[in-house]
């Protein structure tokens, strides 16, 4: 028998581990091709959610609004100082925007939003999707008008066949934006 063959015990086994070795290779390459054939998220569907929450926004409807944030929604609002001219970062969750939309709206005796400059970005994977956009608020509260202009920063994923909004985050622009 030449010294490089092996006896048929030990290629049956050889082959066995070899075959399993290779199953799982196999098993893996159709899982991740599995992983890959989740519907990827479009920029046409995140500018429908966009535009859906645009027009609960300005219909005041918070209900709407929240029909598409995420149950593990935050948000952070960015709010400047007077004291020291820096800004604190306050991070809240879906209850806590909802429940502060709600009750900014009940003292607002006029609201108008504009939304522009939109930008939609969509990760590789297609899995996640992200924008920013530029969003104008006009309320008049007591007889004053005053103009909100922040640039906003917003992420998205498909929950249950959903797209939802998971972040926001929003960043005030610079200078005076109420009216004289």
């Amino acid at each position: 028998r030449p010294r490089d063959s092996i006896s048929p015990v030990r290629f049956a086994e050889k082959f066995i581990m070899e075959f399993r070795q290779l199953a799982l290779v196999f098993i893996g390459m159709a899982f991740n091709i599995q992983l890959f054939a989740v519907e990827a998220i479009t920029r046409e569907q995140v500018r429908a959610v966009i535009e859906a929450v645009d027009a609960a926004a300005g219909q005041k409807d918070t209900g709407g609004i929240g029909a598409y944030l995420s149950e593990g929604f935050y948000r952070f609002i960015e709010v400047p100082s007077d004291e020291d001219y820096m800004a604190a970062t306050a991070r809240i969750d879906k209850q806590q925007y909802l429940d502060q939309i709600d009750a900014g709206w009940k003292k607002v005796e006029r609201y108008s939003y504009l939304r522009k400059d939109v930008v939609i970005n969509i990760a590789r994977d297609g899995l996640t999707a992200e924008s920013n956009s530029t969003i104008i608020e006009t309320v008049k509260i007591d007889g004053q008008d005053m103009v909100s202009k922040v640039r906003e920063y917003a992420s998205y994923e498909l929950e249950d066949g959903k797209l939802l909004i998971v972040t926001v985050e929003s960043y005030p622009l610079v200078g005076d934006t109420t009216p004289k």
